[in-house]
């Protein structure tokens, strides 16, 4: 239990909080029970590349309905609907009894492939397997971990004996690990479910339980260079001098890496010209994360490479335009084709995939942060994660971004850590979930205020 001196404010809600947190920890073993349930729930993503979708689909609606239950135990009302066929969102609400502000929680369910589970040395990824002080398993800190954190935070104020002024919306959406916010998302906004603020359960690692204000954007696009086919017996002809070059053949990974080496210092030039003050330096980068090329049809090196595509991952600061970043990588990619006779005449192609925009709710966010920030103080007091919590921007991106472009100021906290997330042997500590909930409702009686009680 919190230490009395973390605690501060009028006298009932000191009292609430405390009964609050008293209400997490009696529930914290049903926590992790339902944690790790879900967890060996398989919601991958169904749209995720390399999935067969029909074989997928629907797991995350087992998650999403397996939480609503949670929401609708907790006094929420609960809707539940479909985008796509099998794909359930839950939203539940708690309605306030007025004159407070309103507030969001928000997670998704779907999670990414576990990948070669041959790796994973913790077993099954998705036992959901409970190990002292953490939970096992895919998706346990992307962002399972969360969702469980935000639910029982809700569940333990009802338990509690807790009525709040402002309305508290909780939500389990699909969608997010591919930006698929139409069928996540982007239908609760169309539904109706805004609030005067929003708090994503993103894992906020590698600082432990921080309070993330903002995100980079990421664009994802495609580089190809063309080549020309001929024996590999022939490659001295085509780059030695006296031989034949371009005329006999050119080997499109030799031009490729001429992109690659171009793209490479323009990395290098950002860590001085792309900064934030909530990002450690060099965070901004342009990562080639895949490699193809080869002959058209057969993958053999007895013939000149006929192409070469990268596909590069983007992270850029939230105070850019996305149109000027990509202005600026492709004046990089037709600078170094100007320099080669073969890239002149047959120019790079860039295909840009995908634009998942920044988050920076500026101003409109202040209030939010520095309540979660008091919110973590009070609830993490005689724990590991006492004191106040880091504020720093998130590494990756996330849903806020679209809750803060519909007009509801949205940052993210919550359990776990981004380094372990998509990688082998996931996990979650427990601990973590259990001061998170706590913040969570302690969040939640600040922000929506307290229900007056008659005299």
């Amino acid at each position: 239990m919190s230490n009395p001196t973390e605690l501060s404010g009028p006298s009932s809600e000191v009292a609430a909080k405390r009964r609050a947190f008293d209400a997490v920890d009696a529930l914290a073993e049903d926590m992790v029970t339902v944690l790790s349930e879900i967890i060996a729930i398989p919601s991958v993503n169904p749209k995720y590349p390399g999935q067969t979708y029909d074989q997928v689909v629907g797991l995350e609606g087992k998650v999403s309905n397996l939480l609503s239950e949670i929401y609708q135990d907790s006094g929420a009302d609960v809707e539940r609907w479909e985008v796509e066929a099998k794909r359930t969102n839950a939203v539940g609400t708690v309605s306030g009894s007025g004159g407070g502000r309103s507030l969001i929680y928000n997670g998704h369910v779907d999670v990414v492939p576990p990948g070669n589970v041959e790796r994973w040395e913790s077993g099954d990824p998705f036992s959901g397997r409970v190990d002292g002080d953490r939970v096992w398993g895919r998706g346990a800190s992307d962002m399972k971990a969360g969702l469980v954190a935000q639910a029982f935070a809700v569940k333990a104020l009802q338990r509690a004996g807790i009525s709040l002024r402002g309305d508290l919306i909780i939500q389990a959406v699909v969608g997010e690990e591919v930006m698929d916010h139409e069928c996540g998302i982007s239908s609760t906004l169309e539904r109706g479910y805004r609030a005067d603020a929003a708090v994503v359960a993103e894992p906020s690692g590698p600082t432990q339980l921080g309070v993330i204000p903002v995100t980079p954007g990421l664009l994802w696009f495609s580089v190809t260079v063309a080549g020309k086919a001929t024996h590999s017996s022939m490659r001295g002809q085509t780059i030695r001098a006296g031989g034949g070059g371009s005329k006999v053949g050119v080997n499109a990974i030799d031009k490729g890496f001429l992109v690659f080496q171009a793209l490479q210092r323009l990395e290098e030039e950002w860590a001085f010209t792309k900064t934030h003050p909530l990002f450690a330096p060099g965070h901004f980068s342009i990562h080639p994360g895949v490699v193809t090329g080869g002959p058209h049809g057969v993958l053999v090196p007895f013939i000149l490479s006929e192409y070469m595509t990268i596909e590069y991952c983007v992270w850029y600061p939230p105070q850019d335009d996305p149109e000027t970043v990509k202005q600026e990588i492709e004046a990089q990619i037709e600078s170094i084709a100007r320099t080669d006779g073969w890239l002149r005449d047959n120019p790079p192609t860039v295909e840009w995939k995908l634009s998942w925009p920044a988050n920076d709710p500026g101003e409109s966010a202040v209030e939010i942060t520095e309540a979660i920030s008091q919110a973590h103080i009070a609830a993490a007091g005689g724990t590991r994660f006492a004191g106040a919590p880091t504020v720093a921007g998130f590494c990756a991106v996330e849903d806020t971004s679209f809750l803060t472009m519909a007009g509801v100021p949205a940052i993210s906290y919550g359990p776990g850590d981004l380094r372990v997330s998509h990688a082998d042997d996931e996990y979650c500590l427990i601990d973590e979930v259990r001061t998170a909930a706590r913040t969570f409702a302690a969040l939640a009686i600040d922000w929506c205020g307290l229900e007056e009680q008659a005299e």
